[in-house]
């Protein structure tokens, strides 16, 4: 744990989370009022302009959270903590939305999911026990050697969207596959050892945004929480309008 902490980090993330809020809830009222039959359509959501935008917020988080690794008491576990939430937001998405008639939503690989495995394979990868990055690697091989030879399966042509192959049918509300985002984090791991050593200009360590480091410092929790309260949100609206 470091004994002072660079809040530059905590509220650059905490500037990308709102963007990404921001676009949910763009998103999230569409949505919603396709569903009571009064469409609203952003046709800015569609341009060039605002893709770029979004590029911008994702790469930028991405980078922190990879500068961010050479903090982390675990990779692995905040891995494994932050992949917990991906399969959870699958979970509703992808079975109790539909299940109640809500469909359209379903997050089978968005960016939490990638997140979390880009996490879990830097922390395998570079584990200080040998024989783990060692397994790490045979296993994957084996298994992408299990995709390839069962190609035309569901599951395997699913699989491949994992790595940015995109089969034909395969639908995902948020997509963010592991390549080429995935080279975002580990530019932001080979920053790390950089920044945790104050190389970069005296103001990165000093500067402060004060109510936008609170977001960033909880930002697993406000990406985890906002959607559910957005769509709940424009649906009690709509719901009594």
């Amino acid at each position: 744990m470091i004994k002072s902490r660079i809040y530059i980090l905590d509220w650059l993330r905490g500037i990308a989370v709102c963007g990404m809020v921001f676009h949910h809830g763009l998103f999230a009222l569409e949505q919603v009022s396709y569903m009571f039959g009064a469409p609203i359509e952003f046709w800015f959501l569609q341009t060039k302009t605002f893709w770029v935008l979004q590029e911008i917020f994702v790469g930028l988080f991405l980078l922190i959270s990879g500068i961010c690794t050479v903090f982390s008491r675990s990779v692995l576990h905040r891995g494994i903590v932050v992949s917990g939430a991906a399969l959870l937001i699958t979970l509703v998405t992808g079975v109790v939305l539909p299940a109640v008639g809500i469909d359209g939503l379903q997050i089978w690989f968005g960016i939490l999911h990638m997140f979390g495995l880009s996490m879990l394979l830097y922390g395998l990868f570079t584990c200080k026990k040998r024989w783990v990055p060692i397994a790490t690697a045979v296993m994957l091989f084996v298994f992408w050697l299990a995709v390839i030879t069962c190609e035309g399966a569901t599951w395997a042509e699913n699989c491949k969207a994992v790595v940015g192959i995109v089969p034909a049918g395969f639908y995902s509300a948020d997509y963010y596959p592991l390549l080429p985002y995935f080279f975002l984090f580990l530019a932001g791991t080979f920053l790390g050892p950089a920044v945790r050593d104050k190389k970069l200009p005296q103001w990165f360590y000093t500067a402060r945004l004060r109510p936008i480091e609170w977001i960033g410092r909880n930002s697993l929790w406000i990406y985890i929480a906002h959607q559910p309260i957005l769509f709940g949100l424009f649906f009690l609206i709509y719901y009594f309008i």
